[in-house]
């Protein structure tokens, strides 16, 4: 119910393109319930194992603005709110705009406590999913901030140019291992042509 109540009052908060709008919230003896904008549209994780190539560079060009843009909100809300799972699954591509959904671990940073009395996360425990989590998130450091959510960004970058993440083809616990410890292969390196200061970006994210 608690998990519910703070994605459903952090919605509710929140006006932006890329989000979705919360109509309403409740709940009964039977549930809780959400109310929210329908959105029409696939999620990107759904579309990039359906390709599985690296997708038109015009078009990662749209959908990164879209993403860094709402993120940017995001980290600038007071308090400044993480996603923490930013992950093609959690993207859905609209004919309009690319939306970013999904807040059930998110955490806004006033909230976090080192012994994790209040919020979401103590010592040790990671939340996320291992493919996209930042080395600080796999270690469970309860002091992750906004930077986590644009480590996950350039992961989703990094596969929009390439058509594969990183670190690909590994259990959850060597990506997380691979996150912690490796650099991740240069971005050019799978896909020469792009322009420099995009391939720089990326890899900066990272």
């Amino acid at each position: 119910l608690k998990a519910f109540e703070r994605e459903a009052q952090l919605l509710s908060n929140l006006q932006h393109l890329a989000l979705p709008h919360v109509i309403d919230y409740f709940s009964e003896e039977h549930g809780q319930f959400l109310v929210m904008q329908y959105i029409a549209g696939e999620d990107l994780g759904g579309m990039l194992k359906r390709e599985r190539r690296p997708a038109p560079l015009e078009t990662v060009l749209v959908w990164a603005d879209q993403l860094l843009d709402v993120l940017a909100y995001l980290h600038a809300n007071d308090p400044p709110i993480v996603h923490r799972d930013i992950k093609p699954e959690n993207i859905l591509l609209t004919d309009a705009h690319a939306v970013i959904t999904d807040f059930g671990v998110a955490k806004a940073l006033s909230n976090a406590t080192i012994d994790g009395s209040s919020g979401l996360t103590s010592m040790g425990i990671a939340i996320g999913t291992p493919a996209y989590m930042s080395p600080e998130q796999a270690s469970g450091d309860p002091s992750t901030d906004h930077r986590t959510d644009i480590y996950a960004f350039g992961l989703i970058a990094y596969e929009l140019l390439t058509g594969h993440p990183p670190f690909a083809a590994r259990s959850a616990q060597a990506m997380i291992a691979a996150h912690m410890t490796e650099s991740p292969e240069p971005v050019t390196s799978r896909r020469p042509a792009l322009p420099p200061a995009l391939a720089a970006l990326v890899m900066r994210c990272l």
